[in-house]
């Protein structure tokens, strides 16, 4: 499997959640991030000026833990480190899993 740098998989993310990129016509990374479960597919409805039929069209979009993970990259974007981290290979950011806060018991 082909990896990527932090830096392409941001400026991806960054694409799919500022434009609207046919999947026809997507990078290489879109289908990297969708196997991971970061991006996605909609359909949408083609509006032309010329009458007939145009047919659908699928756009790539992120998914809530694309979101996230766009959020966490664009972060670290604004760090000093990011310079050196960039060209590292993407690594997808391992999910905390937060235990439910016990609850309290009045009387």
């Amino acid at each position: 499997m082909t990896t990527y740098s932090n830096e392409a998989v941001l400026e991806a993310l960054r694409r799919a959640q500022y434009r609207q990129v046919p999947w026809a016509r997507r990078p290489g990374v879109f289908q990297y991030l969708r196997a991971l479960g970061l991006m996605d597919t909609v359909r949408q409805r083609t509006v032309a000026p010329a009458p007939g039929f145009h047919a659908p069209v699928d756009i790539a979009v992120l998914t809530e833990r694309g979101r996230a993970e766009f959020a966490r990259l664009s972060h670290d974007e604004g760090l000093l480190t990011w310079t050196a981290q960039r060209m590292n290979d993407y690594v997808l950011a391992a999910v905390e899993s937060r235990s439910p806060m016990p609850l309290e018991a009045r009387t």
